[in-house]
């Protein structure tokens, strides 16, 4: 199905009809997302956000005008904004789910607020969910499904321009998943703060920090599981482990 969304990257202009089949390309390919998108809309507003998911109604809205306005190539935006509404929808998925893999905890933290309202979370540190829904937004660099939802966008597109030698497409796309992967990490000259630790402090759940701290002790998470779900990482793993991952120069960066 990949072959199909590149094909259409690379013979298509940008337009409302582009979105739209991108869209439904994708889609086809994760059919266990439709019970969770009820509606898609493309819309051309500039005065709204590029892309939003709403967990209530399920429905996916792209901004055509905004992703047009940006300073990145507009099919390769449209794309990768579609993927990461997309992957909002797998993360209330997961929600619903209720595994107990790392990655499920880490969309439970961000969906919390939406998890207590509809009773799907027993609430025994009396969170108020309108208090942890503002959090989420005020602390939206280091949600850790915000973050999540980036990062798999991203690498989608990797994966789909791997082939990709006639543009800088990939190349951007590669810096695009290195800011992703960076994303939320804070240097206070100490150590690393990680991301998903400072969510769950800055949005008062400190049961649920004490209950992932205890869990990263015991897992000895990799290199890989702890960069993707913004867990605890080395000066080293930062610097040098991450441009190793994602095929980057530190040059590249920089430019």
């Amino acid at each position: 199905m990949s072959d199909k969304v590149y094909e259409l990257y690379k013979e298509n202009e940008l337009d409302n009809k582009f979105i739209e089949d991108a869209f439904n390309l994708m889609l086809e390919k994760d059919k266990e997302l439709v019970p969770y998108i009820t509606d898609f809309r493309v819309i051309d507003n500039p005065n709204a956000p590029i892309s939003s998911y709403s967990n209530e109604d399920r429905w996916i809205k792209v901004n055509k005008k905004i992703i047009e306005d940006l300073p990145i190539e507009s099919k390769i935006l449209a794309l990768k904004t579609i993927r990461k509404e997309l992957e909002h929808a797998r993360s209330l998925k997961s929600l619903y789910d209720g595994h107990c893999d790392i990655e499920s905890l880490i969309n439970y933290y961000s969906l919390r607020s939406y998890a207590i309202k509809n009773g799907m979370d027993s609430n025994i540190e009396r969170l108020n969910p309108t208090f942890l829904e503002i959090d989420a937004k005020i602390n939206f660099l280091v949600n850790p499904a915000e973050r999540l939802v980036e990062i798999k966008a991203w690498k989608y597109m990797v994966n789909l321009l791997k082939n990709q030698r006639t543009t800088d497409d990939l190349l951007c796309a590669r810096t695009m998943l290195y800011h992703s992967y960076t994303r939320g990490y804070q240097d206070n000259r100490y150590y690393l703060d990680a991301p998903t630790m400072t969510f769950l402090l800055k949005s008062g759940m400190f049961f649920q920090y004490n209950l992932l701290k205890n869990r990263i002790d015991k897992k000895d998470y990799s290199f890989d599981t702890r960069l993707t779900y913004g867990l605890p990482l080395t000066y080293p793993e930062y610097e040098d482990d991450i441009l190793k991952k994602v095929k980057l120069r530190k040059r590249r960066i920089d430019s």
